[in-house]
Parts: C-alpha cells; sequence; structure tokens
C-alpha cells in the first residue's frame, strides 16, 4: 500500500503542473492508434498538454492458450488479457521521445486442468496419487491485484496525419494460483501435497515483473 501511495503521489504531481496548460488547449493536439503489444491488441488516445507532457489512455484484449509444467503435472489453460492503461508521459527533449509512468487495470487470468505426465499418477511433495484417486484436477491463474504500476520509455509520432508509436516498459504483478482436486477432498495429508504442488506452480509462473512491447500506427488530428 505505501509503494502505491508513493506511485500516485508521483503521477498526480506532474498532472498538477501540466492541469492548467490542458484546460487552456490540450484537445486541440490529439492522436488516436491501434497496434499490438504483449498486452494484447489494443487502441489508444493520446492528449499533448505541450511540448514536454501528454497523457494516453489504452485498451487491450487478448486470448491465448498455452502450457505449463513441474516435475510431475502437465498442466493446459486459456490465458486472457483485458485491460486498460493510463499513462502519462514525459518528453524530455520535446519531440516524440518519451518516458512514462502510470497503471495497468484489469483482468489477466486462466482457467488450467492438470494431468499427469507419465504413469498415471500424481506426485505431490514426493507422494504419489494415482489419478483415480486425485479425479479431475482443475485450477485457476490470475493476477493477484487489478491494478499494477507500470514505467517504460516510448516513441509517438509528432507530425500531422499518419505516423507510429512504439513502447517498451515493464509492469509489477503478482501471480496467484488456486487447485482444487475432485477427489480425496476429506484426506488432510492430500490437501497439505496439493497445497505444495499449487506453491512451486506459483513461484515458476510468477509475473513480478512481466515486460510490456507494443508497436502500432496512430493518427494525429
Amino acid at each position: 500500500m505505501f509503494k502505491f501511495n508513493l506511485l500516485a503521489l508521483a503521477i498526480a504531481l506532474p498532472i498538477s503542473v501540466v492541469a492548467p496548460a490542458a484546460a487552456a488547449g490540450a484537445f486541440d493536439d490529439l492522436s488516436a492508434g491501434a497496434g499490438v503489444s504483449t498486452l494484447g491488441y489494443g487502441v489508444d488516445l493520446n492528449a499533448q498538454f505541450n511540448d514536454h507532457f501528454s497523457a494516453t489512455v489504452g485498451y487491450n484484449a487478448f486470448s491465448i492458450s498455452g502450457d505449463e509444467s513441474t516435475d510431475e503435472v502437465s498442466y493446459k489453460g486459456d490465458l486472457k488479457f483485458n485491460n486498460t492503461s493510463l499513462k502519462l508521459n514525459w518528453h524530455p527533449m520535446g519531440g516524440g521521445f518519451h518516458v512514462s509512468a502510470g497503471l495497468v487495470m484489469g483482468d489477466i487470468s486462466a482457467a488450467v486442468t492438470g494431468m499427469p505426465l507419465a504413469g498415471g499418477v500424481y506426485e505431490f511433495n514426493g507422494v504419489e496419487y494415482s489419478a483415480a484417486d486425485v479425479g479431475q484436477l482443475r485450477g485457476r491463474v490470475e493476477i493477484k491485484d487489478s491494478v499494477a504500476p507500470y514505467v517504460g520509455v516510448g516513441y509517438r509520432s509528432r507530425g500531422e496525419g499518419l505516423g507510429f508509436f512504439a513502447d517498451l516498459g515493464v509492469i509489477s504483478a503478482k501471480t496467484s494460483v488456486q487447485l482444487h482436486a475432485t477427489g480425496l477432498a476429506s484426506d488432510p495429508q492430500f490437501q497439505k501435497d496439493l497445497e505444495q504442488e499449487r506453491r512451486e506452480l506459483e513461484d515458476k509462473i510468477d509475473l513480478s515483473v512481466y515486460p510490456v512491447l507494443g508497436l502500432g500506427v496512430m493518427y494525429r488530428f
């Protein structure tokens, strides 16, 4: 919470500085873009406050199927992105290059089904369980927090008409994994071993630093 408050303050201070300029005529310099990034396919809207500050609001969505494995279990799932971003951009040289700070808000989640890799058994925490005893193993992977901080650099064409934009940055996000089995639900040892497997999977697919790379075209009005 303390780190989040610092980020909010860091964003709010420059906004308070450029707000009068924005009110005076920022919306005379607008551009709209469309592109693709590691957050999904998206669209955005950029408002240039003055030579040194601008703001960008974007929306991205994407879905993909993938696999993830520990030593004993293979997981298959569908990953879905559905997020909105808000960035304040500082243009130190007054051109298209900028440094950005902001927030990414929304959902990143996956529905997961687990299968034993070989021999019809699962091994959780060094203990073997037959597939029949475990039943169906289901899980869910998601970002714990619906708001994640973003920092990065980028470029956006400043001329009128058609141009392009590019972004390179990172978001900081914590990953949560849930695992449930239809069998042995009342066995405390099984539940303990299943929890250990959940922790190992959560560590393996941790998104504590998620890279953001985006490219697209834009039109300045």
